[in-house]
């Protein structure tokens, strides 16, 4: 643990925590991050919150009609880190926003991309990028990374619910990835991939360079403390350039098309 991991750990101790951490329980971490994450977004730090769902309501003026539905897989558990708050705002996004093509980096074992492909028209396309069966990936990953790596079961959401149909599978490592054939094309994008700085910023930029002139894009695991700490300071930084929130109460942060294409 590093000294600003270990002076955030002290900030954020309290009776439960310390309950925790004496029972040496492994969710101590987990606790203790969310714990953070929930105080900082109490306190008004880091990013502000918006609802998207609002946004393409009220801002775009998306209609939602009395007959619109979200769908989510029946198991939603044991598929990445994604919750089921999160899982349901990104359906009802893809559901509202209609995209016909949708990029996800970071397959994991295809949960989001399931949800994206339950929730698009069906002339869309989703296009999800992981590294291959046998990854040798080219920049440095974060131990939580190289451990979901090894227990992945690549998009078998997707081929369970035989939803493969309208979906590709790119395999590679981001930092080699061409985003050139998708080119201003992309509609919805999601940022799952590797968590550390160099990766988060690369892949951001990457799909920057793909989103149409319309539509939004995500990222998950935002307001980290721990690990993911860089790619939280990295996401505030964007802030500077152009308008980025954070959906409250979820690791979720976004920000529309125009905006991200700020950065190309």
């Amino acid at each position: 643990m590093s000294f600003r991991e270990l002076c955030s750990a002290l900030f954020g101790l309290n009776g439960c925590g310390l309950s925790l951490a004496l029972r040496r329980s492994p969710n101590f971490r987990a606790y203790l991050s969310d714990a953070l994450r929930r105080y900082d977004e109490f306190a008004g730090h880091g990013l502000s919150g918006k609802d998207p769902i609002q946004h393409l309501t009220k801002d775009t003026g998306v209609q939602v009609g009395p007959d619109d539905r979200v769908q989510l897989p029946p198991r939603v558990t044991g598929g990445g880190g994604t919750s089921l708050a999160e899982l349901t705002i990104l359906a009802a996004t893809t559901q509202l926003l209609q995209p016909e093509k949708v990029f996800e980096i970071g397959t994991f074992n295809g949960r989001t991309t399931a949800v994206f492909l339950m929730n698009t028209p069906e002339n869309a396309t989703v296009l999800s990028l992981d590294l291959p069966p046998t990854p040798s990936p080219r920049g440095q990953l974060i131990d939580s990374d190289e451990y979901l790596i090894g227990e992945r079961k690549l998009a078998s959401y997707v081929y369970e619910h035989r939803l493969e149909h309208r979906f590709q599978q790119l395999l590679g490592d981001s930092m080699d990835f061409d985003p050139s054939p998708y080119s201003a094309s992309i509609e919805l994008g999601f940022i799952d991939g590797a968590h550390t700085y160099e990766y988060v910023k690369n892949d951001t930029e990457k799909m920057a360079l793909m989103m149409a002139e319309k539509g939004l894009v995500f990222w998950h695991d935002y307001g980290g403390k721990g690990r993911f700490r860089p790619l939280t300071e990295y996401l505030e930084s964007l802030s500077k350039l152009f308008n980025i929130y954070r959906v409250l109460g979820t690791t979720l942060a976004w920000t529309t098309a125009a905006e991200l294409r700020k950065l190309r």
